[in-house]
């Protein structure tokens, strides 16, 4: 009996041992099969997501031609940086503080017990560009208006103006060759000043004293004043958060030009005697040209290897 017990609970241990061992391998085999069938076959498709769109990789390029054009423009402006050096050179009580990426420059020096701290931007640079548009489109739209019916003679009609036969009337201007009126251009544009005006802000601090903050603007190599803020000693602050804002509260004073004549003349003296003359006047202009190139050359290059 106990033999046939063991020999009954051995049976199908064996008989399952034996079919595991004659299935398994067809199984197995088959399931293989099946997976290798359905799996996806990456020489034939990826769904690997690309790393540049069509739009970047144009940007890109477009941005790259652009960098090489302003670096072919930068070695124009020669005459810029050496009068920049120049007057360096002349000026070493100036300590210039210029932060790449940043549009706001500092210029800061001692008087005596003043601090002296001159502030421009080279946002002026655009603002100027985007207000010479805007004046020659003006100048356009009056041209087209002056133009008047039946020929009448006004200043945008001058070379328009019909007579009463229809015979167009003939201005002295029309009597000048082509090329020679070109000519008279150029010897124009040449006598022209090319600085553009920049608005300067500059603040004189005392100690227990407050300060004084002058509003400029450097145009045609001087400075021009169009305003005096006195700021009393309770106005607290560095002399960027003063020059940046005060109290709108706070009497800013009447405009320059109502000040007695002489107040005007000693006022600038004032500043002169600061270092605040027509030298830092020609120099502005210039400073902004050069840094502006710089950071719009650093701008491409930024936004470039952004996309790229």
């Amino acid at each position: 009996m106990l033999s046939l017990r063991a020999l009954a609970r051995s049976a199908p241990r064996t008989a399952s041992r034996f079919a595991t061992t004659s299935i398994k391998p067809s199984f197995t085999s088959t399931l293989r099969s099946r997976i290798s069938q359905q799996a996806p076959r990456s020489a034939l498709f990826s769904t690997t997501r690309a790393r540049f769109d069509e739009h970047s990789q144009q940007l890109a390029a477009k941005l790259e031609s652009e960098i090489s054009i302003e670096k072919e423009e930068s070695a124009t402006q020669a005459g810029s940086d050496q009068n920049i050096e120049q007057f360096k050179a002349e000026n070493p009580d100036w300590e210039i503080k210029d932060v790449e990426g940043e549009q706001d420059v500092y210029l800061t020096r001692k008087y005596e017990d003043e601090q002296i701290t001159v502030h421009f931007s080279i946002a002026d640079f655009n603002s100027e560009i985007d207000e010479g548009y805007g004046e020659e489109d003006m100048a356009l739209g009056e041209e087209g208006m002056d133009v008047q019916s039946g020929g009448a003679n006004t200043k945008g009609a001058i070379n328009k103006g019909g007579k009463a036969d229809g015979n167009f009337k003939v201005a002295p201007e029309d009597s000048v060759a082509p090329a020679d009126r070109e000519e008279l251009a150029d010897e124009d544009s040449e006598g022209a000043p090319q600085q553009f005006p920049v608005a300067v802000t500059v603040l004189v601090q005392r100690p227990n004293k407050g300060a004084l903050k002058f509003y400029l603007t450097a145009a045609d190599g001087d400075f021009i004043i169009n305003q005096l803020v006195q700021l009393p000693k309770e106005i607290e602050g560095d002399a960027k958060a003063l020059i940046r804002d005060h109290p709108e509260s706070l009497y800013a004073g009447p405009p320059f030009q109502q000040l007695d004549e002489e107040v005007q003349g000693i006022l600038e003296s004032y500043l002169n005697a600061r270092g605040v003359s027509e030298y830092l006047a020609q120099a502005v202009p210039d400073y902004i040209d050069v840094k502006e190139q710089k950071e719009y050359l650093g701008w491409l290059n930024r936004v470039r290897d952004f996309v790229e």
